[in-house]
């Protein structure tokens, strides 16, 4: 009989320690990553163009005037910059 009763002991323990890590560690609901490169986050977009190069001399131009620039990998191309560096991208493009 303190055989059974261990190994019922035991497995309730087991059983409740599972249960609580699955409560405080379990929920695994990261985003789905992006396998088609169209989501960059936070960053917000300031411009479009359809070449690569005229891509890379907008980031260049944003760079120069203290702007964190980057762009995408696919046409149309867009140039992005952190939200609160739109302002400032917006005003440097124009000029």
């Amino acid at each position: 009989m303190t055989g059974i009763y261990q190994t019922v002991v035991v497995f309730g323990a087991l059983a409740l320690l599972a249960l609580t890590l699955r409560y405080f560690a379990g929920n695994d609901r990261r985003p789905v990553p992006d396998l088609d490169g169209t989501d960059f986050g936070l960053l917000s977009e300031v411009a479009v163009v359809p070449t690569e190069e005229a891509a890379k001399v907008l980031v260049q131009k944003l760079k120069k005037n203290g702007v964190r620039a980057t762009r995408s990998r696919n046409a149309p191309y867009q140039v992005m910059v952190w939200p609160q560096d739109v302002p400032n991208a917006r005003l440097v493009l124009k000029s």
